[in-house]
């Protein structure tokens, strides 16, 4: 197979998922599983469906990929804006509960004219969550007056149906100090219950703050104001004596192609295919970590069990944060 390439692991991200579920239950709130169409449509359906009928993406195209998949309840974070789109979600919306995140009244004008358009309207509600402005002069709207008058003017637009609040942690990232994380997400679920509060004054059935994490080390998983979290499923939390040993649930696979020395090789992926070389260690084989990395290739140094690479060999690269590495 021509490499890089990304290789799943059923039985490690089976155990993952498990812990999700485990701690999502014991919480008392729903975990929405980051998706998109770079993950196998039989291992979602084997293996995260099993555990959660809830899926999160940004596009209409990975929307419509988790509809085929067979989740039920899909929520889409990102703007869905133009013509195709809303034509396209039309038709995802008849078959599946749709939660859409907007933070303009135009986002809620075009969705209400797609569930419009729909053969039978009257059978079709997207669930709207307003997304709160974090301070990152990104996307969402200031928590209080400004929030709490566009939940009332969506609300009034057939088919929508404000139930709550979004913040997302992953734009403050980062920003945010080793060490700082706790009292970040805490600051973020703090912001985003102010939010809800606001909104809870002209529309009171608005109950849910929803929270996506991109860090298994953020508060905000111990945080009972949250009632839905989105993580992707390949995020390891409640790590446990021996978990370092097994292979990760996503791998990505490269090529040694060239041996310049004895002490180090280069592989076929850079900076293009690892994103960041910070987030990627070598899993295997023992002894190699990355030296340097430019677009195309990147440097191993090489020790112990290592050296015995040669051209042609398949290394293993263990990647912190998977969601990266699957978007579209």
């Amino acid at each position: 197979m021509i490499t890089p390439y990304l290789s799943f692991s059923k039985s490690a991200l089976a155990e993952d998922v498990r812990r999700l579920r485990e701690h999502s239950v014991s919480m008392n709130r729903h975990w929405v599983s980051a998706l998109a169409a770079g993950v196998p449509t039989d291992l979602m359906r084997a293996v995260v469906l099993a555990a959660t009928e809830f899926a999160s993406c940004r596009t209409i195209a990975q929307a419509e990929y988790l509809a085929a998949a067979g989740f039920s309840k899909i929520t889409i974070t990102g703007r869905l804006i133009d013509a195709e789109s809303l034509q396209r979600l039309r038709v995802v919306a008849q078959r599946t509960q749709i939660t859409a995140v907007i933070d303009h009244f135009r986002h809620a004008e075009l969705l209400s004219q797609c569930v419009q358009s729909c053969s039978n309207p009257a059978g079709v509600m997207i669930r709207v969550l307003i997304e709160v402005d974090l301070g990152q002069q990104s996307t969402g709207v200031c928590p209080g007056p400004d929030a709490a008058r566009l939940a009332s003017a969506a609300e009034c637009l057939p088919g929508l149906n404000v139930v709550g609040v979004f913040a997302s942690g992953h734009d403050c990232r980062d920003d945010i100090k080793p060490g700082d994380h706790n009292a970040a997400s805490s600051t973020i679920v703090t912001i985003a219950e102010h939010g809800l509060r606001s909104i809870r004054e002209v529309t009171s059935e608005c109950r849910e703050i929803v929270v996506s994490l991109s860090s298994a080390d953020d508060a905000a998983w111990s945080d009972s104001r949250v009632t839905s979290l989105i993580t992707n499923p390949f995020m390891v939390i409640n790590r446990e004596a021996g978990d370092q040993a097994r292979s990760p649930s996503v791998l990505l696979i490269s090529t040694v192609i060239s041996r310049p020395t004895l002490e180090w090789c280069i592989i076929d992926a850079g900076r293009i295919a690892l994103f960041d070389s910070s987030d990627v260690y070598v899993h295997t084989p023992a002894g190699a970590t990355i030296l340097r990395s430019i677009d195309d290739t990147s440097a191993l140094q090489l020790s112990g069990e290592a050296l015995d690479l040669r051209i042609g060999d398949t290394v293993q690269l263990g990647l912190r944060r998977p969601e990266r590495f699957l978007r579209n």
